[in-house]
């Protein structure tokens, strides 16, 4: 069942960040903020738990840690409301955008 919701979680994460996080939708920051701490957190407490501690377990804590470092770079109080990114706005839904040189 554990594993079930791990899954659950890894899953909305990668939905809010390929939808809403890309938008720039400020509550897409904060739901993988907190959806991340959640889950890894509880992953951490449950391998506390029953004494589960090596190497793939020491990963969780990396792994929270590089989460909250990108969370940080993108963070939406830093850039005026909306998430920080590198090459400018998205283009209008439907519309393509012609590739740039190299």
């Amino acid at each position: 069942m554990y594993g079930i919701y791990i899954v659950a979680f890894g899953l909305l994460a990668v939905v809010i960040a390929a939808t809403a996080f890309r938008r720039g939708d400020r509550w897409a920051w904060w739901a993988l903020l907190v959806g991340n701490t959640i889950a890894f957190v509880s992953a951490m407490t449950y391998d506390r738990i029953v004494g589960a501690i090596g190497p793939f377990e020491w990963s969780e804590y990396l792994g929270l840690a590089v989460i909250y470092a990108s969370l940080a770079v993108t963070a939406p109080t830093l850039t005026g409301g909306q998430a920080a990114r590198s090459g400018g706005a998205s283009p209008a839904p439907g519309t393509v955008r012609a590739a740039r040189p190299l």
